[in-house]
Protein backbone atom coordinates (compact mmCIF):
# COMPACT_ATOMS: atom_id res chain seq x y z
CA UNK A 1 0.00 0.00 0.00
CA UNK A 2 2.89 2.25 0.97
CA UNK A 3 3.70 2.68 -2.81
CA UNK A 4 0.23 3.29 -3.98
CA UNK A 5 -0.19 6.14 -1.68
CA UNK A 6 3.62 7.24 -2.28
CA UNK A 7 2.79 7.53 -5.78
CA UNK A 8 -0.65 8.78 -5.64
CA UNK A 9 0.72 11.59 -3.54
CA UNK A 10 3.29 12.58 -6.09
CA UNK A 11 0.44 13.23 -8.27
CA UNK A 12 -1.45 15.39 -5.95
CA UNK A 13 0.75 17.93 -4.76
CA UNK A 14 0.12 21.16 -4.58
CA UNK A 15 1.99 23.20 -7.84
CA UNK A 16 2.61 26.42 -7.29
CA UNK A 17 1.81 29.01 -10.45
CA UNK A 18 0.11 32.06 -10.93
CA UNK A 19 -2.79 33.60 -13.02
CA UNK A 20 -4.74 36.43 -13.18
CA UNK A 21 -8.75 37.02 -13.96
CA UNK A 22 -7.94 38.90 -16.95
CA UNK A 23 -6.09 36.36 -18.49
CA UNK A 24 -8.63 33.26 -17.39
CA UNK A 25 -12.34 33.68 -17.41
CA UNK A 26 -14.23 30.86 -15.30
CA UNK A 27 -17.11 30.97 -17.43
CA UNK A 28 -18.55 28.28 -19.94
CA UNK A 29 -18.51 31.51 -22.22
CA UNK A 30 -15.38 32.02 -21.90
CA UNK A 31 -14.12 28.40 -21.85
CA UNK A 32 -15.79 28.04 -25.65
CA UNK A 33 -14.29 30.63 -27.13
CA UNK A 34 -11.09 28.92 -26.74
CA UNK A 35 -9.73 30.26 -23.34
CA UNK A 36 -9.23 27.26 -21.43
CA UNK A 37 -8.35 26.89 -17.73
CA UNK A 38 -4.47 27.20 -17.34
CA UNK A 39 -2.53 23.88 -16.98
CA UNK A 40 -0.12 22.69 -15.56
CA UNK A 41 1.05 19.84 -18.21
CA UNK A 42 0.42 16.39 -18.76
CA UNK A 43 1.24 13.76 -16.36
CA UNK A 44 1.18 10.51 -18.37
CA UNK A 45 1.50 6.77 -17.23
CA UNK A 46 1.19 3.61 -19.09
CA UNK A 47 -1.96 1.54 -18.19
CA UNK A 48 -0.11 -1.92 -17.77
CA UNK A 49 1.65 0.48 -15.00
CA UNK A 50 -1.05 1.82 -13.51
CA UNK A 51 -3.20 -2.13 -13.85
CA UNK A 52 -0.33 -3.48 -11.43
CA UNK A 53 0.29 -0.69 -9.07
CA UNK A 54 -3.58 -1.61 -8.29
CA UNK A 55 -3.16 -5.27 -8.64
CA UNK A 56 0.19 -5.16 -6.16
CA UNK A 57 -1.26 -3.01 -3.81
CA UNK A 58 -4.80 -3.17 -3.87
CA UNK A 59 -5.34 -6.45 -4.87
CA UNK A 60 -8.41 -7.09 -2.59
CA UNK A 61 -10.54 -3.92 -3.25
CA UNK A 62 -12.93 -4.49 -6.73
CA UNK A 63 -14.43 -1.96 -7.79
CA UNK A 64 -17.44 -3.83 -9.80
CA UNK A 65 -20.96 -3.43 -10.58
CA UNK A 66 -22.61 -0.13 -10.62
CA UNK A 67 -23.89 2.22 -13.22
CA UNK A 68 -21.57 2.88 -15.57
CA UNK A 69 -18.27 5.51 -15.67
CA UNK A 70 -17.10 7.87 -17.70
CA UNK A 71 -13.84 7.73 -19.29
CA UNK A 72 -12.54 10.70 -17.66
CA UNK A 73 -13.61 9.78 -14.16
CA UNK A 74 -12.36 6.67 -14.33
CA UNK A 75 -9.72 6.47 -11.07
CA UNK A 76 -6.55 6.48 -12.86
CA UNK A 77 -3.57 8.65 -12.15
CA UNK A 78 -4.22 10.76 -15.51
CA UNK A 79 -7.61 11.50 -14.58
CA UNK A 80 -6.73 12.44 -11.05
CA UNK A 81 -4.05 14.64 -11.86
CA UNK A 82 -6.16 16.50 -14.39
CA UNK A 83 -8.88 17.21 -11.96
CA UNK A 84 -6.72 18.36 -9.62
CA UNK A 85 -4.74 20.97 -11.79
CA UNK A 86 -8.18 21.83 -12.82
CA UNK A 87 -9.01 22.49 -8.96
CA UNK A 88 -5.68 24.68 -8.63
CA UNK A 89 -6.49 26.51 -11.91
CA UNK A 90 -10.20 27.45 -10.86
CA UNK A 91 -8.86 28.20 -7.01
CA UNK A 92 -6.23 30.58 -8.15
CA UNK A 93 -8.52 32.55 -10.07
CA UNK A 94 -12.01 31.77 -7.93
CA UNK A 95 -10.52 31.95 -4.53
CA UNK A 96 -12.72 29.66 -1.87
CA UNK A 97 -15.88 30.58 -2.77
CA UNK A 98 -16.04 28.03 -5.79
CA UNK A 99 -14.78 25.43 -3.62
CA UNK A 100 -16.37 23.16 -1.12
CA UNK A 101 -14.78 20.41 1.54
CA UNK A 102 -15.67 17.26 1.07
CA UNK A 103 -17.13 14.00 3.85
CA UNK A 104 -18.34 10.83 2.82
CA UNK A 105 -20.17 9.23 4.93
CA UNK A 106 -21.26 5.10 5.53
CA UNK A 107 -25.07 5.85 5.52
CA UNK A 108 -25.66 3.60 8.94
CA UNK A 109 -23.30 5.64 10.92
CA UNK A 110 -22.74 9.32 11.85
CA UNK A 111 -19.40 9.34 10.96
CA UNK A 112 -18.04 11.75 8.06
CA UNK A 113 -14.96 11.27 7.08
CA UNK A 114 -12.87 14.11 5.23
CA UNK A 115 -11.98 12.81 1.73
CA UNK A 116 -10.81 16.55 -0.02
CA UNK A 117 -11.73 19.29 -2.20
CA UNK A 118 -14.09 20.52 -5.30
CA UNK A 119 -14.73 23.57 -7.31
CA UNK A 120 -16.50 24.55 -10.50
CA UNK A 121 -16.32 27.37 -12.66
CA UNK A 122 -18.88 30.17 -11.21
CA UNK A 123 -21.95 29.24 -13.65
CA UNK A 124 -21.91 25.28 -12.90
CA UNK A 125 -24.01 24.46 -10.13
CA UNK A 126 -22.23 22.50 -7.35
CA UNK A 127 -24.89 19.84 -7.37
CA UNK A 128 -24.11 19.09 -10.83
CA UNK A 129 -20.14 19.29 -10.32
CA UNK A 130 -20.66 17.07 -7.54
CA UNK A 131 -22.91 14.47 -9.94
CA UNK A 132 -20.55 15.12 -12.99
CA UNK A 133 -17.58 13.21 -11.04
CA UNK A 134 -19.45 11.16 -8.39
CA UNK A 135 -17.55 7.74 -9.73
CA UNK A 136 -14.05 9.59 -8.64
CA UNK A 137 -15.17 11.03 -5.78
CA UNK A 138 -17.01 7.93 -4.41
CA UNK A 139 -13.60 5.41 -5.37
CA UNK A 140 -11.28 7.73 -3.87
CA UNK A 141 -13.32 7.81 -0.68
CA UNK A 142 -13.52 3.84 -0.16
CA UNK A 143 -9.58 3.80 -1.09
CA UNK A 144 -8.55 6.28 1.80
CA UNK A 145 -10.50 4.38 4.39
CA UNK A 146 -11.21 1.35 2.89
CA UNK A 147 -12.04 0.01 6.17
CA UNK A 148 -15.12 2.07 7.14
CA UNK A 149 -15.89 3.05 3.56
CA UNK A 150 -15.23 0.56 1.08
CA UNK A 151 -18.15 -1.87 2.05
CA UNK A 152 -20.25 1.01 1.28
CA UNK A 153 -19.04 1.59 -1.91
CA UNK A 154 -21.86 2.11 -4.32
CA UNK A 155 -23.93 3.45 -1.75
CA UNK A 156 -21.93 6.01 0.09
CA UNK A 157 -23.50 9.22 1.00
CA UNK A 158 -21.16 12.52 0.10
CA UNK A 159 -22.01 15.60 2.11
CA UNK A 160 -20.62 18.98 1.48
CA UNK A 161 -19.11 22.04 3.71
CA UNK A 162 -18.11 25.42 2.87
CA UNK A 163 -14.17 25.67 1.22
CA UNK A 164 -11.71 25.58 3.64
CA UNK A 165 -13.96 25.18 6.85
CA UNK A 166 -11.96 22.30 8.38
CA UNK A 167 -11.04 24.28 11.42
CA UNK A 168 -14.93 25.19 12.13
CA UNK A 169 -16.03 21.54 11.70
CA UNK A 170 -13.54 20.40 14.38
CA UNK A 171 -14.75 22.97 16.85
CA UNK A 172 -18.42 21.96 15.82
CA UNK A 173 -19.64 25.34 15.17
CA UNK A 174 -23.05 25.50 14.54
CA UNK A 175 -23.72 27.80 11.80
CA UNK A 176 -21.61 25.06 9.52
CA UNK A 177 -23.92 22.83 7.98
CA UNK A 178 -23.12 20.05 6.14
CA UNK A 179 -25.23 19.60 2.69
CA UNK A 180 -26.18 15.89 1.00
CA UNK A 181 -25.34 15.58 -2.52
CA UNK A 182 -26.82 12.86 -5.01
CA UNK A 183 -25.62 11.04 -8.05
CA UNK A 184 -28.14 11.95 -9.98
CA UNK A 185 -29.22 15.25 -11.05
CA UNK A 186 -31.85 16.16 -13.44
CA UNK A 187 -32.54 13.95 -16.45
CA UNK A 188 -29.89 14.99 -18.98
CA UNK A 189 -26.67 13.51 -19.82
CA UNK A 190 -24.58 15.19 -17.26
CA UNK A 191 -21.33 14.21 -19.24
CA UNK A 192 -22.68 16.02 -22.29
CA UNK A 193 -23.51 19.01 -20.01
CA UNK A 194 -20.91 19.58 -17.82
CA UNK A 195 -17.01 19.25 -19.31
CA UNK A 196 -14.56 17.92 -17.48
CA UNK A 197 -12.62 21.47 -17.69
CA UNK A 198 -15.06 23.10 -15.79
CA UNK A 199 -14.81 21.21 -12.54
CA UNK A 200 -12.06 20.03 -10.14
CA UNK A 201 -11.04 17.58 -7.61
CA UNK A 202 -8.51 18.18 -4.99
CA UNK A 203 -8.56 14.35 -3.03
CA UNK A 204 -7.21 13.77 0.37
CA UNK A 205 -3.76 11.96 0.90
CA UNK A 206 -2.72 10.72 4.23
CA UNK A 207 0.97 10.83 5.63
CA UNK A 208 2.47 8.23 7.09
CA UNK A 209 0.99 7.22 10.60
CA UNK A 210 -1.84 10.28 10.20
CA UNK A 211 -5.31 9.31 11.49
CA UNK A 212 -7.26 11.02 9.36
CA UNK A 213 -10.18 14.08 9.33
CA UNK A 214 -13.40 12.70 10.60
CA UNK A 215 -16.53 14.12 11.98
CA UNK A 216 -19.89 13.33 13.86
CA UNK A 217 -23.44 14.73 12.30
CA UNK A 218 -26.94 13.77 12.44
CA UNK A 219 -29.20 13.26 9.33
CA UNK A 220 -29.45 16.95 8.71
CA UNK A 221 -25.62 17.51 8.63
CA UNK A 222 -25.27 19.64 12.47
CA UNK A 223 -22.78 18.48 14.65
CA UNK A 224 -23.35 15.60 16.71
CA UNK A 225 -21.39 17.18 19.67
CA UNK A 226 -21.11 20.53 21.69
CA UNK A 227 -18.84 23.41 20.38
CA UNK A 228 -15.56 23.43 21.49
CA UNK A 229 -14.37 26.59 22.49
CA UNK A 230 -11.11 28.05 21.28
CA UNK A 231 -8.62 30.07 22.40
CA UNK A 232 -7.02 30.84 18.66
CA UNK A 233 -10.37 32.79 17.34
CA UNK A 234 -8.31 35.84 15.95
CA UNK A 235 -4.99 34.23 14.48
CA UNK A 236 -4.13 31.17 12.84
CA UNK A 237 -3.52 28.53 15.21
CA UNK A 238 0.04 26.81 15.88
CA UNK A 239 0.68 23.40 14.24
CA UNK A 240 1.19 22.01 18.17
CA UNK A 241 -2.65 23.69 18.72
CA UNK A 242 -3.83 21.69 15.08
CA UNK A 243 -2.01 18.15 16.52
CA UNK A 244 -3.67 18.80 20.25
CA UNK A 245 -7.26 19.24 18.56
CA UNK A 246 -6.89 16.31 16.41
CA UNK A 247 -5.69 14.34 19.71
CA UNK A 248 -8.44 15.57 21.57
CA UNK A 249 -10.81 14.69 18.34
CA UNK A 250 -9.58 11.18 17.99
CA UNK A 251 -9.94 10.30 21.43
CA UNK A 252 -13.55 10.83 21.11
CA UNK A 253 -14.38 8.26 18.86
CA UNK A 254 -15.69 4.85 20.61
CA UNK A 255 -14.23 1.63 19.43
CA UNK A 256 -16.24 -0.56 17.50
CA UNK A 257 -17.28 -3.69 19.84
Amino acid sequence: MASYVHLLSLCLLPLARTFTPATYHLTNDALSRGKPLPSTGSLLFAKSKWDSLIDEDYDQLEFKGGPPVPRDMKYNLFNIKRLRDNFDSIRAVGGKDLTNDVYARDPDTDTFWFIGKVARVSDVPIEKAMARQWPMLEEHAARLRPQELFPKWGSLQLWLAPGDSELDVAYNRPNIKFVQMFRDVGDGDIVAEIRNVEIGFQGEVYESGEEGFRTWRTEDGIPVKPEIQSSVENRQPTEAELDNMMEMLNSQVVPDV
